[in-house]
């Protein structure tokens, strides 16, 4: 038996400080509580059990904002037949308040599809990189899809260190994000107003110069790869031109997902699909937590001991952005003190 502080930890540190859980055995001997791998294992999973809901309305939250931005990276899974390892996908959304995590085995689009379709995303604007695997998802849930200028001011990063005629894009990209720098604070409105004034002139010239390089570069060449991959994704690329909350980029998303893939050198692979389905799960509550500036520990702390008799219609009151709400509104009154992470 342990009580909800102690499952906070072990949660904690095991899916936000990535700290695996014989390793946190052996710190626990070593202070004097002995306590076997496989009890923590089972917390864990007791632990999840408490959530689903949670994280279900989480999802839901996420997904009902009018502009999403998309990531993801392999995740890899011990199939559990032969002890060898099997490919796995790990996704992350987020509307820029909260983030929501999900697994799948394979990259196939019909998994973002799956996901989103089951939370009732429609017409959303869906920021990610270029990859094929969002295109299902764009196409049958009516998706307005907005591109990575970071994605494309990488590709002509890489080609200007061989070409200096990449170096002219360069500094284009370098003054729209200068640009969203300067305007970060402004309302949507005054937002929108400054991007077609000032930065829809300087991606019209951008691109009359990409088409201009087409017949001069060599295709395969790193200028080549990244004059195509201009041209292919011009459309995405301008969307944020037409939305004051569209970002330039989708840089957030992948800032949620460097935490799990780099933390995977502690842990290298999830035990089962169904660890890695709770892994996503837990992953989400505690990058929310990050994003709303609000101690993990403290906020799992609290909602285990409120989740036994909080009503499952009302489960969405315990998100990390209403809890956080709540608290500062004096409406919930954390048995610990609140403290950012």
């Amino acid at each position: 038996m342990c009580d909800d502080g102690l499952l906070a930890r072990v949660l904690v540190d095991k899916f936000g400080d990535h700290l695996p859980l014989n390793r946190q055995a052996d710190r626990m001997t070593r202070e004097g509580f002995p306590i076997n791998e496989n009890v923590l294992c089972g917390w864990v999973g007791q632990g999840h059990e408490q959530i689903r809901l949670l994280v279900r309305s989480l999802r839901q939250q996420v997904a009902s904002a009018g502009t999403l931005l998309g990531d993801d990276s392999g995740f890899p899974v011990q199939d559990g037949k032969d002890g060898k390892l099997a490919n796995g996908r790990l996704w992350v959304f987020s509307d820029k308040a909260q983030a929501f995590f999900a697994f799948s085995r394979t990259k196939e689009g019909e998994h973002p599809t799956a996901v989103l379709s089951e939370l009732g995303v429609s017409g959303t604007r869906l920021v990610v990189d270029g990859g094929s695997e969002y295109n299902d998802a764009v196409r049958s849930l009516g998706l307005s899809r907005g591109g990575c200028w970071s994605h494309l001011r990488r590709y002509f990063f890489n080609a200007s260190l061989q070409h200096d005629d990449a170096r002219a894009g360069l500094a284009t990209i370098k003054d729209l994000f200068l640009i969203e720098r300067e305007i970060a604070e402004a309302s949507t409105t005054e937002r929108l107003a400054a991007r077609q004034r000032r930065s829809a002139p300087l991606v019209d010239a951008f691109f009359s110069w990409v088409k201009a390089l087409v017949p001069k570069v060599r295709p395969g060449s790193k200028l080549g790869d990244a004059v195509g991959y201009a041209i292919s994704q011009e459309q995405r690329m301008r969307l944020f031109l037409a939305h004051g909350d569209v970002p330039l980029h989708n840089n957030l998303s992948e800032l949620l997902l460097r935490q799990p893939i780099v933390g995977r050198k502690n842990w290298l692979f999830a035990g089962s699909e169904g660890g890695a389905q709770a892994a996503a799960d837990w992953f989400s509550l505690i990058a929310s937590c990050r994003m709303v500036k609000v101690d993990p520990w403290t906020y799992l702390h609290d909602v285990f001991g409120r989740l036994q008799d909080h009503p499952a219609k009302w489960v969405h009151e315990l998100t990390p952005l209403n809890w956080r709400l709540a608290v500062e509104a004096g409406d919930i009154v954390p048995r610990s003190p609140v403290g950012a992470p």
